[in-house]
């Protein structure tokens, strides 16, 4: 566990799998995340158990010290360990925890442990630039915009634009 103010980084358990689930086929959720079709529970099953044994990728759940619930996941994915970077994810699928800097607390966690206990030296995201929030939240953890994907994204009948955004080790 990694231990926080307000939350706690955990190992996934199988009984964690269905709350997951019913947060990634959240309309409000899916906008924010680029989910674009539904997911059923077999596809969930698969991605879930591959995602747990991935040695190029590492997920938590994140859970809130007060209420000891299970309110998001964050991870990292396409972790280099020659290179020595990777992907960081996130979200907080309790909707009404949005917007408390919950989000902000679980990544700064992350990256603080991703640097100092796995030794990467850099960490990159992808955030949709209508995602205001999660920018915002992404910046007051560290992280830098590092270049636009122009209109790289099509939602609600429109194209957006992905922001890339960094954070470099400073162990």
């Amino acid at each position: 566990m990694i231990n926080g103010e307000r939350i706690i980084l955990r190992a996934l358990n199988q009984s964690d799998s269905i709350l997951l689930l019913h947060w990634v086929n959240n309309p409000r959720l899916k906008e924010l995340t680029g989910t674009v079709y539904p997911v059923s529970e077999l596809e969930h099953k698969q991605w879930f158990e591959k995602k747990i044994v991935d040695q190029f990728s590492k997920i938590f759940g994140i859970e809130d010290t007060e209420s000891k619930k299970l309110i998001g996941i964050i991870g990292l994915k396409q972790i280099d360990f020659i290179n020595r970077n990777a992907e960081l994810y996130i979200y907080i699928g309790e909707e009404d925890l949005w917007g408390q800097g919950l989000g902000t607390e679980s990544v700064k966690l992350m990256v603080d442990f991703a640097f100092k206990e796995m030794n990467l030296h850099r960490i990159q995201l992808f955030a949709f630039s209508y995602n205001t929030r999660a920018i915002r939240s992404y910046e007051k953890a560290g992280f830098i915009v590092e270049g636009i994907l122009k209109e790289s994204v099509f939602r609600a009948g429109a194209y957006h634009d992905r922001i890339l955004m960094g954070i470099i080790s400073k162990y």
